[in-house]
């Protein structure tokens, strides 16, 4: 009897780890990051980032608590792929003063071309978030694991003048995993 008690026991162990084992994020395709509150202004201030590495696409959706679209300048997202060469590509919406806001623009980093055409690729403005839509097929029909970097920044040309931007409840950008270095987010499974 005590036997049959033990061997339920391991096996009942057994099983928790196999469940924590394939329940972990790292394992997910869908992950959420958080960003330090206060490191910009509210209307630009990214406090978490989700990703979710689909087949049809990469979605990248920015909270912003404090969201004032009449505030954003402009959005970035940059992905990095774990295909052959680590290939980086960086999607961007920005407003110019005057001609009100640019057609979004894709930049494949082994390009020679400035910008590369991208159909089925979009940012949507919500109430408390951003999401920016890169088709798989846009990122050189990735199958693979993505890392991405985010940033959100203000319409004030001040930003563009300064030489190194400091991350603060005035600043105006805020940049997922951070402003002052070129780290990315974890890896996030495909499917």
């Amino acid at each position: 009897m005590i036997r049959t008690l033990r061997t339920l026991a391991a096996a009942g162990a057994a099983a928790a780890l196999v469940v924590t084992a394939t329940a972990s994020p790292a394992a997910a395709k869908t992950r959420s990051f958080t960003d330090k509150r206060g490191d910009a202004t509210s209307a630009l201030d990214i406090t978490k980032v989700k990703v979710t590495n689909k087949k049809s696409a990469v979605v990248v959706r920015l909270s912003v608590p404090g969201l004032r679209k009449s505030k954003v300048g402009g959005v970035m997202v940059g992905v990095r792929t774990k295909a052959k060469g680590r290939p980086e590509f960086v999607s961007m919406k920005m407003r110019l003063e005057g001609a009100g806001w640019m057609p979004l623009m894709l930049v494949d980093e082994d390009s020679d071309e400035l910008t590369v055409p991208c159909k089925g690729d979009r940012v949507r403005f919500g109430k408390r978030s951003i999401t920016v839509r890169l088709p798989q097929r846009c990122l050189g029909g990735n199958t693979k694991a993505v890392k991405v970097v985010a940033g959100v920044f203000g319409r004030d040309d001040s930003l563009f003048s300064e030489e190194e931007p400091k991350p603060g409840p005035d600043a105006q950008i805020d940049v997922y995993p951070s402003l002052t270095s070129e780290r990315m987010s974890p890896w996030v499974r495909f499917r």
